[in-house]
């Protein structure tokens, strides 16, 4: 005569399986979100060349446009996605954060800052370059922009071509280029990490956008 399973024997394996549960399904949530995370890191590094490509073809200069496109009638426009399009095309999936489900950000094209597109408004910048601009009374409005845009990028390459100097009279220095990101996720996309956004660094560095003060205290870069 078969015997079945008792209604104890029922429960401890209900019971097992739960567990099981428990622990698989924040495993699989913590997998997916390491994925999200390496494709983002995929794709800064993928931006890197086409950026690097750019800024060779101008003489070096660091690109100048608006840090995020702007969404018109026809889509987006202007930012990085539209000043790189001859070696990236503004439409690839390479500009869109695997972590990234905010509709308001993927409307934009990018999920990606562009940084300098930023530092070009410091105080510092504007004002130099308002100076040389107003000098240059007799040139078109096109080429009036282009110097501009042409002196904002030597400015903002400058500051990143700096050497960060240590508090006090400590010695040495560590350069600019290693610690202030190019390229950032612009929204908070990957939680689990103490800055969870991914960012693109002046010297081809790609990893967590650590602030350059944990940096200091002995942080490690992830190089390309």
């Amino acid at each position: 005569m078969r015997q079945g399973f008792t209604i104890v024997e029922l429960l401890v394996v209900i019971g097992i399986i739960g567990l099981l549960m428990g622990i698989a399904v924040p495993t699989m949530g913590m997998i997916r979100a390491e994925a999200r995370n390496s494709g983002c890191l995929s794709n800064l590094r993928q931006i890197h060349l086409p950026l690097q490509a750019y800024t060779d073809a101008i003489g070096g200069v660091v690109p100048i446009c608006d840090m995020l496109p702007a969404v018109g009638d026809n889509g987006p426009e202007g930012g990085l996605p539209a000043l790189l399009k001859g070696y990236l095309e503004p439409t690839s999936e390479i500009w869109l954060c695997p972590a990234d489900f905010n509709p308001e950000s993927r409307i934009t094209g990018t999920s990606y800052l562009y940084v300098p597109g930023l530092l070009r408004y410091a105080p510092e910048v504007q004002v130099q370059v308002a100076m040389t601009v107003l000098r240059e009374r007799d040139i078109t409005d096109k080429a009036r922009t282009r110097l501009r845009n042409q002196l904002e990028g030597r400015m903002v390459g400058a500051f990143y071509d700096g050497i960060e100097k240590p508090p006090g009279d400590a010695p040495g220095g560590t350069p600019r280029a290693s610690k202030y990101a190019l390229v950032v996720d612009s929204e908070d996309r990957h939680p689990g990490t103490r800055q969870p956004r991914n960012a693109l660094f002046a010297d081809g560095s790609v990893r967590e956008n650590t602030p350059p003060e944990e940096l200091d205290e002995g942080g490690e870069d992830e190089q390309p």
